[in-house]
């Protein structure tokens, strides 16, 4: 959270500090943006009052000097206005020109009360927004300089969207033997946009989803007749929108289901689990079934009880169970300790490049359950995806492992020569596993 820019909100428009985070939390921190949505929206919080007084101020602070001694003089002669006056008037004022011209410019020069009343709001909002503007273009780059709106924050991801039907989206899954992954939206929920603003337009999650899957999404399943037979037929609640699932095209089964906002990482962590224990060549799982409960077998409660044969079973396992208890203690003795080999040396990585456009990102989720993630250059050799993980996993250097991609799934040879893009492993997300 940015305080300075939640200061600076809770001056120009004098909203309290929560009104001041939800504002720029919907503009994603974007200072123009959330003050102008606040002046549209016309909230209050004291702004207007604010601009209004707070220029009467320096009138009030000026210093004020001290009044001239009193005179008494006797005028002679009469006063150009036909009025009393306690001093002479200036020599100028009994020429109709200079008079004429002295009227013209006191009829035009401003009220001294209108520049205090005058709202000076609008114009710190746009100093304000031109010293953000400057600093998103050191920091950005000139991609940021035209600031998106609200509707172009929270749009869908329509490049990755399958745009038809549901049966359609099904239809084309089946034969891209592709999984199909559905996301039920509600447009009121801010979780929704969310979804779209963060996590859809991630580029590990669009990278997995357009290898993997056919994205199929619904705004809304109240104005929708497709979003109100599916949350029908799939017995989805619309009190937990928004909810993404994963269907087997191939069957119109669901195989799992996320409700509310999933963060990017999160996501991209469950779309490779999903694809590494799952693979279409497969044949499709069956549908869960009741199991039957069936009673455990009547066990006798003493060996009084039990009948000969089940007597005589149950000395043998006792002698067994004694007998050959000697035997560990020789096993004890003749262990042999192996001295397991010392780990190589391994060779420093290179300095982690920042982000750019010859850079990637690539996530490896280890055999000890933890991931990994960090920015490669995409010419890169893929031999530095194994000796990233050894630096990370001690275990790795003395232990053979693979890494694999998610989707397609498919082993990724050990090649010093090949580069990273050559392999199309822009932004993948790979498994490691013990061979």
């Amino acid at each position: 959270m940015d305080e300075e820019a939640l200061t600076s909100f809770m001056a120009i428009t004098g909203a309290d500090a929560g009104t001041a985070q939800q504002y720029l939390d919907i503009t994603n921190w974007h200072m123009e943006e959330a003050v102008n949505l606040f002046m549209e929206s016309g909230g209050s919080g004291g702004a207007s009052s604010q601009a209004s007084a707070a220029p009467t101020a320096p009138y009030g602070d000026h210093e004020v000097r001290a009044p001239d001694p009193s005179k008494r003089q006797r005028l002679v002669g009469g006063d150009p206005f036909d009025s009393p006056r306690m001093f002479p008037a200036p020599q100028f004022f009994n020429r109709p020109t200079n008079l004429s011209r002295y009227n013209e410019f006191a009829s035009s020069a401003p009220n001294p009360h209108s520049l205090v009343q005058q709202d000076f709001a609008q114009e710190s909002i746009q100093r304000l927004a031109q010293h953000m503007n400057a600093s998103r273009d050191d920091d950005d780059g000139p991609s940021r300089r035209d600031p998106q709106n609200l509707s172009q924050l929270f749009q869908p991801p329509a490049s990755l969207m399958f745009h038809g039907s549901f049966a359609d989206a099904r239809r084309q899954a089946l034969e891209q033997k592709k999984w199909l992954l559905v996301n039920i939206q509600d447009e009121t929920v801010f979780a929704s946009l969310m979804l779209n603003r963060d996590t859809w337009s991630d580029d590990l999650v669009q990278n997995l989803v357009a290898s993997g899957f056919v994205f199929w999404q619904v705004a809304s399943p109240v104005s929708t007749e497709h979003g109100k037979k599916f949350c029908a037929l799939y017995q989805v609640s619309t009190d937990l929108l928004p909810v993404v699932c994963i269907l087997d095209p191939r069957t119109g089964q669901k195989l799992v289901e996320w409700c509310n906002f999933i963060e990017p990482g999160t996501m991209t962590e469950k779309l490779s689990d999903f694809c590494c224990l799952n693979s279409m060549d497969s044949a499709p799982a069956p549908p869960p079934r009741a199991q039957p409960v069936r009673d455990p077998p009547a066990r006798a409660t003493s060996l009084v009880d039990a009948s000969e044969e089940e007597q005589l079973a149950a000395a043998i396992a006792a002698s067994l169970e004694h007998g050959g208890g000697d035997s560990s203690d020789d096993d004890d003795d003749a262990m042999i300790v192996e001295e397991k080999p010392a780990p190589a040396v391994l060779e420093a990585m290179p300095e982690e490049p920042a982000d750019g456009p010859t850079v990637t990102r690539i996530q490896i989720r280890t055999a000890v359950g933890s991931r990994l993630m960090r920015r490669f250059h995409k010419t890169d050799p893929i031999e530095l995806l194994w000796r990233f993980v050894q630096h990370e996993i001690p275990e790795a250097q003395t232990r053979a492992f693979e890494l694999r991609t998610s989707y397609p799934p498919k082993t990724i040879a050990l090649d010093a020569t090949t580069r990273l893009c050559d392999a199309q492993l822009e932004n993948a997300a790979l498994m490691m596993q013990w061979t």
